[in-house]
């Protein structure tokens, strides 16, 4: 008899229970222990592709692109209805999404009509990368030809090869001046990935004959444009707040672009950035000797177009796909630096130096890499740019302090030998030459009175470097502080008025706190600070102006600079107030030992006699 039909309960005895409750427990106990060992990672979240909307009505026939009839290939495209090509009648857009982008297209040419950065917004929403115009509905858009052939606007078929890949693909018919027909497939393909400000997008054309593709004109097959204008979205671009720039790299070598309209770049760049103050597009280009063409227009002080076209010479080949990866992103060196190491990005992209796209890389670039390193790390203590600022502030005051005591001791010293300078001036008023010999050997046994600028000296690279790091570090964009300032890397503003009042040689756009807050610390530095007598060769105008005009001056010249900097400057203002209370205190005890012991020790020579002698009271 089977055990199964058997109800005999000894068959569950209290050995059995014991076993599979010690089985249930070694069970979960090894499930439990293998994933605190070895945790599964999440599977990658792919890029979804999603079909929007209809945008316009059904159209009577197929819209093929019109092509301009060149005179080195006098070709045109034809009616591609009386060919039977495959092709839709509508448009429709299509949304691309990943963990950075949500990125739009329509099947109208293939463009491009929106890139948002899902990660950073600004007042109005999230950051809209490219800028449309009614002229241009969307970028990388493709003219048969030079950089002035008309674009090609046909509605494309769509498909998806695979994840985060878009495709718009659709064949076309050329007819040349003797009345000979080329059928070719054109193809634009992105590819996006997740987690990557870089897309890639590949260019193909194939002629349906085993032959040279002979499509474009004026020595090119086609031209890719890229623009009109980035992001973010403006009404007009201050100085302080934004601005556009184009950045070519060659040779290794960073250049700034001053460009008008069409202006050809000499060489074969490696990159052609469109650059503002926090966000970049960067296009990369393969091999090919592309000829580029770039546009920087300014209209009633407003961005005009800031665009780049890369126009591809004529094919030799009956197929080709040129490939093209584009950086669309916050102006980040961790970010941008991924594409030099093959490991940090999934495009297996090296040595692209982007990080040339960067603002401050001069000779002090080395002293704000210092700073921002400075600067991150003390936010990462305390999540406040300003307190961070303020705490990097105290760091460099205190690193500079020996030098600063230094100075110090040596304005001193020579306040407190102001009276005896002043006698060797008397005596030697009518002998300049002798003068300059006394007070040379002077300066030779006391020290040079110059000592005592040193640490001012050493401020202005630090604030050169300052400058630069509050107008271009991206995390200090949107950063507030207390009060009224809202962002560390754009003036303060009490109060703004509608329009600028223009004072003929100052246009006052808003009331700044921050401004007014810095010319009082510096007043007050200049006046703890000050030496009682001019040095030599210095009149006592000149140190008036020093000590009012120069603060006053820099007053006008600052008011509309990062609020950061003015931040940074008054915290350094008032450590140095402290700092010289603290130094004139320590020297107090002294100050009549050593005006006694320099009395005592200072020789002159007797012009009657030549012999060495103090000098008589």
């Amino acid at each position: 008899m089977s055990d199964f039909n058997n109800d005999n309960p000894k068959l569950f005895n209290k050995q059995t229970v014991l076993a599979v409750i010690l089985s249930v427990i070694v069970i979960v106990g090894m499930t439990t222990l293998t994933q605190i060992l070895f945790p599964s990672q999440p599977l990658p979240v792919e890029p979804t592709i999603v079909l929007d909307t209809v945008v316009s009505a059904p159209e009577a026939g197929l819209v093929a692109p019109q092509n301009l009839t060149t005179t080195d290939l006098e070709s045109a495209l034809v009616d591609t209805a009386e060919f039977a090509i495959e092709a839709p009648t509508r448009e429709q857009t299509y949304t691309v999404n990943t963990s950075l982008f949500t990125a739009r297209f329509t099947n109208k040419g293939g463009n491009l009509v929106s890139l948002v950065l899902n990660d950073h917004a600004d007042k109005s929403g999230p950051v809209e990368m490219f800028l449309t115009t009614p002229e241009h509905s969307g970028t990388f858009s493709l003219g048969l030809g030079g950089n002035q052939a008309a674009l090609v606007e046909a509605l494309m078929n769509v498909s998806q090869p695979g994840p985060g890949i878009i495709e718009f693909q659709r064949e076309f018919v050329s007819r040349s001046s003797s009345g000979e027909t080329t059928r070719y497939m054109l193809r634009k393909r992105f590819t996006f990935r997740d987690d990557e400000y870089l897309f890639k997008l590949e260019i193909s054309l194939e002629n349906s004959r085993p032959e040279a593709l002979r499509i474009g004109g004026d020595g090119f097959a086609y031209t890719l444009h890229i623009g009109p204008q980035i992001g973010p979205e403006y009404t007009h671009l201050p100085k302080q707040a934004d601005w556009r720039k184009l950045i070519s790299y060659i040779g290794g070598k960073r250049k700034v672009i001053n460009a008008g309209r069409n202006p050809v770049l000499e060489g074969r760049p490696s990159w052609v950035a469109i650059t503002g103050k926090y966000f970049a597009l960067i296009a990369i280009p393969d091999a090919t000797a592309y000829v580029t063409n770039v546009a920087n227009t300014v209209v009633n002080d407003y961005a005009g177009e800031t665009s780049v076209a890369l126009s591809r010479p004529m094919l030799g080949a009956s197929a080709q796909t040129d490939v093209f990866y584009f950086y669309a992103g916050p102006k980040d060196n961790e970010e941008l630096a991924r594409y030099d190491d093959v490991r940090k990005n999934g495009f297996n992209l090296t040595g692209s130096d982007l990080e040339a796209a960067m603002e401050g890389r001069g000779i002090l670039s080395w002293l704000e890499t210092l700073l921002k390193w400075g600067l991150n790390l003390f936010y990462m203590l305390i999540p406040n740019y300003g307190v961070a600022i303020i705490l990097l502030t105290l760091l460099v005051r205190a690193v500079l302090f020996p030098l600063t005591f230094k100075g110090s001791k040596a304005t001193a010293k020579m306040q407190e030998m102001q009276p005896l300078m002043n006698e060797l001036r008397e005596k030697y008023k009518n002998n300049p030459q002798r003068l300059n010999k006394e007070m040379a050997e002077f300066y030779q046994k006391n020290g040079n009175p110059l000592a005592g600028c040193l640490p001012t000296l050493l401020q202005l690279p630090i604030f050169i470097a300052m400058y630069s790091l509050f107008n271009n570090h991206f995390d200090l964009r949107g950063a507030d502080f207390v009060g009224w300032i809202n962002d560390l890397s754009l003036a303060d503003a009490i109060y703004t008025f509608q329009q600028p009042i223009n004072l003929v040689i100052w246009k006052l756009a808003a009331i700044r706190g921050l401004p007014i807050i810095y010319l009082g610390s510096q007043l007050l530095y200049g006046v703890f600070m000050q030496q009682p007598a001019a040095a030599p060769g210095q009149s006592q105008g000149q140190m008036k102006f020093m000590l009012f005009g120069m603060p006053i001056m820099l007053f006008f010249m600052m008011y509309n600079v990062p609020s950061g900097l003015l931040v940074y400057w008054i915290a350094s203002n008032i450590m140095a107030i402290a700092q010289q209370l603290v130094i004139k205190r320590m020297m107090h005890k002294h100050r009549a030992e050593i005006l006694e012991e320099n009395r005592s020790g200072l020789k002159l020579v007797n012009p009657k006699n030549g012999k060495n002698g103090k000098i008589k009271r």
